[in-house]
């Protein structure tokens, strides 16, 4: 128990000396809640991004299924085959359901420090106004400066990630995976007749070669 009381009067004793180092107590808010914020957003895209690493063959798996039989579906649609595309469908949909939670697994990965700088924060400044507005007739506290700075500090730093190395490595996992995958196919845009033609052309090749396959067998039965 006694560890877990240093380690914590170690990050309280870290964490609130920046809010000290200035001289005007404006100033210092800022500054500490600015690096706090820092703090904050590093650990939870650090902890996003070995997420993603550990488990993005199967986040990948997912989105290719779903892409899959999105494009199998519309194909089916724009051949008329109904129950093909009923049933593609239904594929598609259950996957960008697994897709879908799975991103936002990785997603709430990278927010889960923001409740616990929150909580110090309370701890430290609960009884702190920083500014009452006559109108409307309301205090401002820290969760509106903590919170807003996290909004704009997160959308700002999200465009250096590319100069790290372990976001670089995860960008290059998903690009690869984006081209493999192809695009999504449009359910109101039909294939161009070319590929309409090739389609029709395969299809006939493997009915013709089922046929002679057919034949030969019952050929050799009698």
């Amino acid at each position: 128990m006694d560890i877990f009381v240093s380690f914590y009067d170690w990050i309280d004793a870290f964490l609130i000396a920046p809010f000290r180092w200035p001289g005007n107590e404006y100033l210092g808010f800022f500054l500490g809640v600015i690096l706090l914020n820092f703090y904050t957003i590093s650990i939870g895209e650090l902890t996003g991004a070995v997420l993603f690493l550990l488990h993005h063959r199967y986040f990948s798996s997912m989105q290719d299924n779903m892409v899959r039989y999105h494009n199998l579906s519309v194909d089916a649609l724009h051949s008329g085959n109904k129950e093909a595309y009923i049933a593609a469908n239904k594929m598609a949909h259950e996957d960008f359901g697994k897709s879908f939670f799975g991103q936002a697994t990785i997603g709430f990965a990278t927010l889960w420090p923001l409740p616990f700088a929150l909580g110090w924060m309370s701890k430290r400044f609960e009884d702190v106004v920083l500014w009452n507005l006559p109108w409307p007739k309301i205090s401002i506290r820290y969760p509106f400066v903590v919170i807003g700075l996290y909004i704009v500090m997160r959308i700002l730093l999200s465009k250096r990630k590319k100069h790290f190395a372990l976001f670089r490595r995860v960008e290059a996992i998903k690009q690869e995976a984006r081209e493999r995958r192809g695009r999504f196919k449009s359910f109101f845009n039909p294939p161009p007749p070319e590929e309409t033609a090739v389609q029709e052309g395969k299809k006939d090749n493997e009915e013709s070669k089922d046929s002679e396959e057919s034949k030969g067998n019952k050929g050799s039965a009698d």
